[in-house]
């Protein structure tokens, strides 16, 4: 489904940040993408939405294809319509608007089915079905998360990406987010690439593992062989 061809990207055309970093995801995969902060694992993820260009940075080697066709240097939006939704650490929003609101903003990328899918987030995610006319600023940072997730959702996507959404969760509040990650992945069918620094749940889910480190891939391997005390060696290093 997607394919990181020997891609390197740079800030402010010096500042190498991702270098030939390869990597392959078959449809229907639990990645996890894991590494520590400022491994490059967001750069990344950006590089492969398009978003890199709003930031300073370009990609200046390689290439990005997903379903056999190159989205290198495509517009985010042009991106999203061919069905990859990245969902952000920042928890994204629209805080001003309501729960409802957000979600059929969101929904403006693929109109078709959105009611459905509309439907299909309040059955994931039920707690906002009682706060639709809520603003989405009075809700917690977890049930923000499950927001974000949802309007993801909304977008129809066929590759869901996740920036660190355990970010400054509470453990019960980052175990209700991957069991709905884990339940998205199983009864949606959805591909997912979750990037963290180190979730032990997300090793359980996952189907395979890459490691970043400074801009490259160091490690694939599947999730049984991927222990604490490798990625911590990594990471140390």
């Amino acid at each position: 489904m997607l394919a990181v061809n020997d891609v390197f990207a740079v800030y402010d055309g010096a500042i190498t940040a991702l270098e030939q970093v390869s990597l392959s995801i078959g449809p229907g995969s639990l990645v996890a993408l894991l590494g520590p902060n400022g491994a490059g694992k967001t750069t990344l993820l950006k590089a492969i939405v398009g978003m890199l260009p709003f930031e300073r940075g370009e990609v200046t080697a390689g290439d990005i294809l997903f379903e056999g066709a190159s989205v290198r240097g495509c517009h985010p939006a042009v991106v999203s319509r061919r069905g990859i939704a990245l969902v952000q650490d920042g928890r994204q929003c629209f805080r001003e608007l309501s729960i409802a609101e957000n979600l059929r903003a969101a929904s403006l990328v693929s109109r078709q089915g959105a009611a459905d899918r509309f439907e299909m987030v309040l059955h994931y995610f039920p707690f906002l079905k009682e706060m639709l006319d809520r603003p989405a600023g009075v809700l917690s940072g977890g049930q923000l998360q499950m927001l974000v997730i949802g309007m993801a959702i909304m977008s129809k996507p066929k590759l869901l990406m996740l920036d660190e959404p355990s970010l400054g969760l509470s453990p019960v509040m980052v175990q209700s987010v991957f069991d709905v990650v884990e339940r998205l992945h199983r009864e949606a069918g959805l591909t997912v690439i979750v990037a963290e620094q180190t979730v032990p749940r997300l090793l359980k889910l996952a189907t395979d593992v890459y490691v970043v480190s400074r801009g490259r891939i160091v490690m694939h391997a599947p999730p049984s062989e991927m222990t604490e005390e490798r990625l911590q060696r990594i990471y140390l290093n």
